[in-house]
Formats: structure tokens, C-alpha cells, sequence
């Protein structure tokens, strides 16, 4: 094929595959064309997700008549002049490409009336063919209405997702510039029901409120501006006992710019080190100030992405003044003079399989095959708890080891327990030395398997809440439930709407009813969510949604066991597949072998 140029047509719709990416995009550019009109309100209004239609409206400076027609161009913008304007820039548009790239891909119909007119102009463009300009009744302010998206680019619409997901972005995002702008009164409506608004009063914390609700808002600490530099932050940070399981509540700007910043959230994360449990994530709106041109916005198409000229100084000083705060608010916490030396290793499925004259020989010890009790959360008192030996029927021992697969199953060696340490880890004694089992690790493992089994069975369990519980979620989180309803509803869910962006929980799956009454059960139901933005959909998120219902009616650390519960928790878990590790990896037995403990006691060298 002969070199040849383009089509504008063709060129057109190339272009904006760079910058309009999917619904939220266009949403996402619109509202950044408002912010820098000036706009003190602006509404946005979505059908089918984006893809069918997007309306936003402002009520900011205007487009004259006269350049309506203009503004639809390419590389035409009011924002910069010349080059060197790009070292400075100040707007959150700049390039002259988001309209027109647009009006390519859609059909465009904007209406605007500039401050100084005293009648609107209306501007229709059909998938790049324009109209002309006619006059129109208008407020003043910007009305751009969008519908149609992709259909003339079949390769691109086929890639969406579907109008939950693509709805529950364009929240996201939306909500990101509401938390960094709190002046303006933000309002998203999908579908004729109203997901987001906030008030515009120009406090953070009511931005916070608008967004992820009250009691959010209440926890939430605020990061005084540091003027000691040219660069400053200011913000509001979550208090340490308020944290999410993702870092997707970490919402960051630079000089007004919302950006995604892997470094400056691992900054704010790292600030939070000893606060928050490990894998857990603070929820924060950090706006930084910088000296204009010691940044530079023009690196990613989407303008998501900043480069700094002094990028470890922006760091340390967000990473300062996040832990500046949270020092001044919460305990100093001890840690620990680390590891003692020795050798302390995860245990590995033993070469050989123990046998009965092996419990027999560490006297009242526990059998591997032994079942326990069904539930963990009705444990039999320790009277009632009959030890059983290990081959105590034959025949079904044989048949078991008859239908044994040809990947062999995780087992656990032979153990007694000896008693608890620290109400975390249950001491064992076993065939080659000591292990430590952590007790939360333990019967997480327990409870998933359990919980999954009666999932893949349809026999999930649903226990009523005696009172029903109110949970505000995070921005797109309805949209999400909707999507996956029915596999809530499968796990014990009984959860229904209530207003914009809150649901009431009537039930919680049956394994949590003693772990998650009252507002435990708004905290373990958040934690699901979470998960699904982590963990994907279909299989993967399912995993990680029983993981999560797992880990919230387990055991904690802390708890304080007897000797039989200890016993009867290492009695399910020799009859779990994968004993080894907890459903997220972590390891929940480690041993200390004989030849380590005489090494560290100088019996052998």
C-alpha cells in the first residue's frame, strides 16, 4: 500500500481514541472545560452509562456566538498563546483537542450564552459534520449535550463495559474533582436517579460529606499548608482507624489538576506506616501547590500524569506533613526490637504421611482427620469435645484414600497443642520441633472453604439483623451493587436501596451473624465492595468477596482460647485443601525445627 495521507475524517476519529478513551472521558473533559469557565455549578447528567447520552451544564463565563463555531476545531483553545506558555500552564485545558475530538466520535449539540451576551447561541455537529450557528434562548453558562458515542467507531464501542461499570468511572471520577474543587456544587443524575451532589460551599469537609457521607467526614483530619517551601499541601487525611482495603480513596492535585500519582500515593501510604494494618489503605484528598513551572502537565493525552522538575522534594514534603498529622492525633506505637535470630520457616507439606502410632506417641495430641465442630462460632464446651483416633473406622479410611486425586492433598504433621502465645498464636509441639499457628490465619482458611463450598452448592446461609443497619457508600459503589446483586444475594446479602448513594442491610451472610451486628455489618460490606474494585469480576472477584466474608467471621488475634478451642481449630484445618496459607496468601503455620532450637540453645554446632 502506497504512502498516502489521511482523511480528516479518519484522522479525526484516530485522534480521539488518545484522548477520549470511554464515557467518563468525555464527561472528564467537559467538566475541566466548566472549572475553567469559572463555573460555580455544574450538572451532569448520563443515560445507559454514557455511551447512549451525556449532558453537562454550567453556569460559567460562556462562549461567545461568534466562536462557538471555533471552539470545535482542532488545537483551537483560549488557554495558552504561545510556546512558552506551556512551561506555566495554569488551566486544566490546553491542547485545543477535547472538543473536536468529541464531536468526531458522537453527535454534539452545545448551547452557550457568554456573561456579556444577551442571547445564547446553538452549535449542532453530527459525528463531525458541522451545522451551522443559530441563535438560542440560554442562562448564561455552557450546555453541552452528548449522544451517540462510538458508533461510528464499532471497534471502540464494542469495548466498553457495560453501563453499570462504565456509570460507576464516571462517578468515580467526578467525584474526585467535587473532593478538589469544594467551591463548586458538582450533581451527577444516571438514569433519572441522582448519584452525587455536593453543595459547593468551599469546605472540604463538606465535599467529603457530599461524597462519602457524614461519618466519613467526621473522621477525617486536616492537613495544615505548609508555606516553609514553594511547594505546599493541604487536605484531609483519614483518621488510622478509618481505612479501606484499596487505594483507590486516595484522591490527589497538583495546582488544581486531579492526577494519578503512584509515587505520591506511596507517599501518603507511607506515611500511614504503624497507623494502619498492613494491605490497608487511608482514604485522603491531597492538594498540592506547586511553583508553576516546576511542573509539567503536558505528558499523558489525558492529562492524567504530571512530571516534576524536583519530584523527591514534593514527596518528602507530602509524605511530611501527612504524618506531621497523624503523629499529632493518634498514639505513638511501640515496635518491636525485630526478629530474634534463628530460623523460622514456612511449613512445607511433610515428606510422609503421619500415622496413628505417631499421635499415640505424642499422647493427647490431635488426629489430622479428626472433624471438628461445623461451625467455629458455636464451639461445644470443652467437656463435650471427644478426641477421636485418626483410623477409628477402616473402611471409611480406605474408601477415602481410594478416591485420593492424583494431585496430592496439603496435609499438616501430627500435633499437640501445648497452649496460646500473646492470645495470637496457638504453641504446638510436633513430630520435628515446634510450630506456630496464627489463630486468625487459621480459621480464616477454615471459613473460607466452608463459605465457598456452600457458595458453589447454592446453600449460603442468610441471618436477619435484628436491626437493620444504613451504610453510605463511596462513589459508584450503588452501581456496583446493582451489577452484582445476585451473587450477593447468593452469599447471604439481604441488602436494599436507600436514596442516592446508602442501602440498608436487612441480613449478612449466616457465618457472620456473630462478627458483624450493628455497624459491623456496614464495615464488612464496604470491605466487599472494595474488594471488587481490587479483585476484577466474575471468578477472581468472587474469590475475593468470600475471602472477605471469611476473614470477618473468623477469630482474631487477641482473643483469648482455651486449650480445647485451640485443639478443635487445628482439627478443621487438617481437613481444609490448602492448609498451609489464609485465603490472601499469608502463611498460617511456621515451624521451628529440633536442630534450630538446639543450635540456638548450643547443644550442637
Amino acid at each position: 500500500m502506497p504512502i498516502q495521507v489521511l482523511s480528516d475524517d479518519l484522522a479525526s476519529r484516530i485522534a480521539a481514541g488518545e484522548v477520549i478513551e470511554r464515557p467518563a472521558s468525555v464527561v472528564k473533559e467537559l467538566v475541566e472545560n466548566s472549572l475553567d469557565a469559572g463555573s460555580t455549578r455544574i450538572d451532569v447528567t448520563v443515560m445507559g452509562g454514557g455511551a447512549r447520552s451525556i449532558s453537562v451544564v454550567d453556569n460559567g463565563q460562556g462562549i461567545p456566538a461568534g466562536e462557538l463555531s471555533t471552539a470545535f476545531e482542532r488545537f483551537a483553545t483560549s488557554k495558552i498563546d504561545e510556546s512558552s506558555d506551556l512551561i506555566a500552564i495554569g488551566t486544566l485545558g490546553f491542547r485545543g483537542e477535547a472538543l473536536p475530538s468529541i464531536s468526531s466520535v458522537a453527535r454534539v449539540e452545545a448551547v452557550s450564552r457568554h456573561a456579556e451576551s444577551n442571547a445564547g447561541a446553538r452549535y449542532l455537529i453530527d459525528f463531525g459534520k458541522l451545522g451551522k450557528v443559530e441563535p438560542a434562548g440560554a442562562p448564561q453558562g455552557t450546555r453541552i449535550e452528548v449522544a451517540g458515542l462510538f458508533q461510528n467507531v464499532p471497534a471502540r464501542l464494542k469495548f466498553l463495559g457495560s453501563a453499570g461499570r462504565e456509570l460507576s468511572r464516571i462517578q468515580s471520577m467526578l467525584s474526585s474533582l467535587a473532593l478538589l474543587d469544594p467551591g463548586v456544587a458538582f450533581s451527577l443524575t444516571a438514569d433519572g436517579r441522582e448519584r452525587l451532589r455536593t453543595i459547593g460551599s468551599g469546605k472540604l469537609t463538606d465535599a467529603v460529606s457530599g461524597v462519602y457521607g457524614a461519618k466519613v467526614a467526621e473522621q477525617m483530619i486536616e492537613i495544615d499548608e505548609d508555606q516553609l517551601t514553594p511547594f505546599s499541601v493541604d487536605g484531609l487525611v483519614s483518621s488510622p482507624s478509618l481505612n479501606r482495603s484499596n487505594r483507590t480513596y486516595i484522591t490527589i492535585s497538583v495546582n488544581g489538576r486531579w492526577i494519578q500519582s503512584r509515587r505520591l500515593s506511596y507517599a501518603i501510604e507511607q506515611a500511614y506506616y504503624g497507623f494502619v494494618p498492613e494491605r490497608r489503605f487511608p482514604i485522603a484528598v491531597a492538594r498540592i501547590k506547586t511553583p508553576l513551572d516546576d511542573v509539567d502537565a503536558n505528558v499523558h493525552p489525558a492529562k492524567a500524569e504530571v512530571r516534576f522538575l524536583r519530584e523527591d522534594l514534593v514527596y518528602s514534603v507530602v509524605q511530611r506533613a501527612v504524618r506531621g498529622v497523624l503523629s499529632a492525633s493518634a498514639p505513638v506505637h511501640e515496635l518491636g526490637a525485630g526478629r530474634a535470630a534463628g530460623s523460622i520457616g514456612l511449613l512445607r507439606t511433610p515428606g510422609r504421611t503421619s500415622t496413628s502410632e505417631d499421635f499415640r506417641a505424642l499422647g493427647s495430641g490431635v488426629s489430622p482427620n479428626q472433624r471438628g465442630n461445623e461451625n467455629f462460632n458455636q464451639w461445644a464446651e470443652p467437656s463435650t469435645l471427644v478426641e477421636q483416633t485418626r483410623f477409628s473406622d477402616p473402611s471409611t479410611s480406605d474408601l477415602q484414600l481410594s478416591q485420593t486425586s492424583q494431585t496430592p492433598k496439603e496435609t499438616l504433621p501430627v500435633l499437640r497443642v501445648v497452649g496460646q502465645a500473646r492470645e495470637t498464636y496457638i504453641v504446638a509441639e510436633g513430630p520435628d520441633g515446634i510450630y506456630l499457628l496464627d489463630q486468625h490465619a487459621v480459621h480464616e482458611r477454615i471459613m473460607f472453604e466452608k463459605v465457598k463450598q456452600k457458595f458453589n452448592d447454592n446453600a449460603s446461609e442468610s441471618q436477619p439483623l435484628l436491626e437493620p443497619v444504613t451504610v453510605d457508600l463511596a462513589p459508584g459503589a450503588m452501581s456496583v451493587v446493582h451489577e452484582h446483586l445476585d451473587e450477593l444475594n447468593r452469599v447471604g446479602w439481604g441488602v436494599e436501596e436507600f436514596g442516592a448513594n446508602s442501602l440498608i442491610i436487612r441480613s449478612v451472610p449466616a457465618s457472620l451473624s456473630t462478627h458483624a451486628s450493628g455497624d459491623g455489618a456496614g464495615r464488612v460490606f464496604v470491605g466487599v465492595l472494595d474488594e471488587l474494585s481490587e479483585g476484577g469480576s466474575g471468578e477472581s472477584w468472587r474469590e475475593h468477596m468470600l475471602a472477605t466474608i471469611a476473614c470477618h467471621s473468623s477469630v482474631r488475634a487477641g482473643q483469648v482460647l482455651s486449650t480445647e478451642e485451640c485443639k478443635d481449630l487445628i482439627r478443621q484445618l487438617e481437613e481444609a485443601e490448602h492448609p498451609n496459607t489464609c485465603p490472601h496468601g499469608r502463611p498460617t503455620i511456621v515451624q521451628i525445627t529440633v536442630n534450630d532450637l538446639e543450635r540456638e540453645f548450643k547443644r550442637r554446632k
